[in-house]
């Protein structure tokens, strides 16, 4: 899925850094205990992408799993804020645009439910004239406000995302198990992505029922790719 998926390794029931073998529960303890990404980072073993995929992984869960809720909550990990913080990253990617690292950090906050940070990373992002994935992130915000109005405003923003042929197809498995042709029509409209429909999806579900199920799913794929997005956007070319 991407040059952070490519990070991460299963060994038994444990995900693990492909690079050194490392836990991820490890890395993230440190950095939760306050340790700056780019302390985390060594020459030769752990890279930026290392803990940029060790982040992503503990909010958003390995794949097939629920992921963030549809609306805000409580942020699960409170002590990681500070290091997901736009200028714990400039020491990591000094030399990146940014408005760039300001919207990955608007991912990064939003898929840890750090709510009122990411809107702000995302605002600052789209005034500096970032127009990558600020404005996906900021519709994300408020679909999961929950704000529909305000979502579909920042959607139509948004355009035709990079990340929408790869959403779609990795939702249609999703969809198609789920067994809704009626949905999976809105969702995949003339073959592509409607994020429109999937505010509506996401916004419009009932707690606890299968349909909530899905629109989690589907919106955990939705963050990864634009979490991978993000980063490519501040460390292009970056080997898998």
């Amino acid at each position: 899925m991407g040059v952070l998926a490519d990070r991460l390794i299963l060994d038994g029931a444990e995900y693990r850094l492909r690079s050194d073998g490392r836990a991820v529960r490890d890395l993230v303890g440190r950095l939760e205990s306050g340790e700056r990404p780019a302390a985390a980072i060594a020459p030769g073993a752990i890279t930026a992408a290392d803990v940029a995929a060790a982040l992503a992984l503990e909010a958003l869960g390995a794949e097939g799993t629920l992921g963030p809720p549809l609306v805000q909550a409580r942020p699960p990990r409170p002590r990681l804020e500070r290091i997901l913080l736009e200028p714990a990253w400039a020491d990591v990617f000094p030399d990146a645009p940014r408005p760039a690292r300001l919207a990955l950090c608007a991912g990064l906050l939003q898929v840890f439910d750090f709510w009122d940070a990411s809107h702000e990373a995302a605002q600052q992002a789209d005034d500096l004239g970032e127009r990558g994935s600020s404005a996906y992130w900021h519709g994300i915000a408020h679909r999961r406000e929950p704000d529909p109005g305000n979502a579909a405003y920042w959607f139509r923003r948004v355009g035709r995302h990079p990340v929408y042929p790869a959403l779609a197809e990795a939702a249609r498995p999703l969809l198609d198990e789920h067994g809704d042709g009626a949905l999976t029509s809105r969702l995949l409209s003339g073959g592509g992505w409607d994020p429109m429909a999937m505010i509506d999806l996401c916004t419009r579900a009932d707690a606890s029922t299968p349909r909530e199920a899905l629109a989690r799913r589907v919106q955990r794929v939705e963050m990864w790719l634009l979490l991978e997005a993000s980063f490519a956007a501040v460390a292009p070319g970056v080997p898998s």
